[in-house]
């Protein structure tokens, strides 16, 4: 079994993270910029996070690798978190 760069794994994945943030933004400003409509947009800001990290594993064959699942999941939160808080803000 190959060793997985994990430093190369974490940079292809922000790179992942940040094309779901273009499409977030995109999103946002066609679809829940307005009233009331920001807790379904933070709802779409969990499950667009939760299928990256989805597609992401699936397509890198990622699955068995605990240490690989915990460093992506743990980027994919953070970077909902501070797409929540941005958005939170915007009001």
């Amino acid at each position: 079994m190959d060793t997985i760069d994990y430093t190369e794994l974490e940079s292809r994945f922000h790179c992942a993270c940040q094309d779901v943030i273009g499409e977030l933004s995109i999103q946002y400003k066609t679809n829940y910029h307005g009233t009331g409509k920001l807790e379904t947009f933070f709802s779409l800001i969990q499950s667009e996070f939760e299928r990256v990290v989805e597609i992401f594993s699936h397509g890198n064959n990622l699955a068995e690798d605990r240490e690989a699942m915990r460093r992506i999941q743990a980027i994919a939160k953070e970077h909902a978190k501070k797409c929540v808080d941005d958005y939170g803000r915007v009001r």
